[in-house]
């Protein structure tokens, strides 16, 4: 009798450790996760907007629209205080100034690249960024697009007239070293500028410029006017992924076929001749037109700006 009570309080302390055991687990278990939701919660508390160091952002005015105008100085920019720096101006700010501002941050800060000011401008302050970017990067008026096109003239004269001498008037700038960059829309605005006022910049750096536009009417252009441009002294970079070709093209644009037509016109200028005109052409491996462009930026800017061993 008394081994059958023994036995029967023996199961009913085992439940109950078990239970106990149980409610204990699940109370740690709660008061982990309390302990990491409240950390969470503690860690977006103390969130801060990160910026881009020693950059700024500008409005400036074209008539009726307005502009921002983002500007990365050098990191000695403060204390050289008698140095002029060359620029690099940028179409589409937003995507162009991240991808060159970290390319460029180390070897520019480890004096492997010569220093330079990124200005980096964006689209029109209230438009989508496509309606403005097709409406001012493309030289030509193009019926069939539902978006407005063709007024890449009046941007070249925003960017010259206007955000140029702002920069030159705010900052210690070396009016002979202006580079101009641009990746697809924004490679065949360079390519327009280079064509129009070849002397504006002094280097052109041109990824994936979309030549195709409007039945290849600007690479048309280069082939019945270019060889009549005087004397150029500039250098052209252009990058382009190898992908850049059907299948993988939207519309199965030849963009790879129409960067080395572009190529060899540039090639065929008497100035190539004689050297004032210094080109170079880089098929990218493995890269579609999503890819090309952290490569086109950072071997053209290296090709540009690095310092002689």
């Amino acid at each position: 009798m008394m081994n059958r009570v023994y036995r029967l309080v023996g199961l009913l302390c085992c439940g109950y450790l078990s239970l106990y055991s149980s409610v204990v687990s699940a109370e740690n278990s709660h008061n982990t996760q309390s302990k990491s939701a409240s950390q969470w919660a503690d860690a977006y508390a103390s969130s801060t907007a990160v910026s881009i160091p020693r950059t700024q952002q500008f409005m400036l005015k074209d008539a009726s629209r307005d502009y921002p105008v983002m500007v990365k100085l050098p990191k000695d920019y403060q204390q050289n205080s008698t140095h002029y720096y060359p620029v690099i101006y940028m179409t589409d700010s937003m995507y162009s100034l991240q991808v060159v501002s970290g390319a460029t941050r180390f070897p520019m800060n480890s004096n492997v690249m010569h220093q330079a000011i990124l200005v980096a401008i964006g689209y029109q302050k209230g438009s989508k960024g496509a309606s403005s970017r097709i409406r001012d990067y493309t030289p030509s008026h193009d019926p069939s697009w539902k978006l407005n096109t063709g007024e890449a003239n009046r941007h070249l004269h925003f960017i010259r007239d206007t955000v140029m001498p702002f920069v030159e008037h705010q900052y210690r700038v070396d009016t002979q070293q202006n580079t101009l960059m641009g990746n697809s829309l924004g490679g065949l605005f360079g390519a327009y500028v280079l064509l129009e006022q070849p002397t504006l910049f002094t280097n052109y750096v041109l990824g994936s410029p979309s030549l195709w536009f409007d039945n290849k009417h600007l690479l048309q252009r280069f082939i019945q006017d270019f060889s009549q441009t005087p004397a150029i002294s500039a250098k052209v970079f252009i990058g382009i992924g190898e992908l850049e070709r059907p299948p993988y093209t939207v519309d199965n644009h030849q963009m790879v076929a129409d960067a080395q037509t572009f190529y060899q016109i540039l090639q065929s200028h008497p100035s190539a001749q004689t050297g004032a005109l210094q080109l170079k052409l880089l098929v990218i491996p493995e890269a579609d037109h999503s890819m090309a462009f952290p490569t086109t930026a950072i071997h053209g800017l290296s090709w540009l700006f690095k310092r002689a061993d």
